[in-house]
């Protein structure tokens, strides 16, 4: 009962929180580089996953359940359409060779719409930030994705996340997606340890 309380207060003090971003609103960083921001990558950082600091996030690895809220930006930059759901989730967490951070979700929307998802946060190959202390792991990332396949082209991905980490049991985790330097998706994640 006190978990379900927690989560319960945790989800609502959180989703009182403003967006920090307005749909299709251009990237700060794309802003500060303009057309650069599509081809700079000499300020990558090196990451091999193997470093101390890292170990706190492989503390997170394992099985959690929770409360996610989505922002999904659809309509057009002259006609936005933010699209907000918010449902359960049950997260694993696990080992990756491209990402400091794979979850896999199971998300269930008004109790009969379920979904899976891979989440892949922190990718070490195209990270321009990364800080990591005891409670806490911020990280910034830039790269061209495929759209799934050769013939479906490509965009480019900007991801800001950040892991909150409240107790040995109990984190948020939250990400902001900016595509072709304008925004267009945002998730929170309250979870417990399951």
């Amino acid at each position: 009962m006190l978990r379900g309380l927690f989560l319960s207060l945790l989800v609502l003090l959180l989703s009182s929180t403003v967006q920090a971003f307005e749909c299709f609103e251009p990237s700060p960083v794309y802003l500060s580089l303009g057309e650069q921001y599509f081809e700079s990558d000499d300020d990558r950082i090196q990451v091999q996953g193997n470093e101390k600091k890292l170990e706190v996030l492989e503390k997170l690895k394992g099985e959690w359940d929770g409360q996610l809220s989505e922002l999904i930006c659809e309509g057009s930059e002259e006609q936005p359409e933010p699209y907000y759901r918010e449902g359960e989730v049950e997260a694993d967490i696990r080992p990756s060779n491209t990402a400091l951070l794979l979850m896999s979700l199971s998300k269930e929307y008004n109790s009969h719409y379920f979904e899976g998802d891979k989440v892949f946060l922190m990718n070490k190959g195209s990270m321009f930030s990364l800080r990591i202390n005891d409670d806490y792991a911020m990280a910034h990332e830039r790269e061209r994705r495929g759209h799934g396949g050769i013939r479906h082209g490509s965009r480019f991905v900007e991801v800001f996340s950040e892991v909150f980490i409240h107790t040995a049991d109990a984190i948020t985790v939250e990400w902001v997606l900016f595509s072709n330097g304008v925004f267009v998706y945002s998730q929170r994640l309250v979870l417990e340890r399951d």
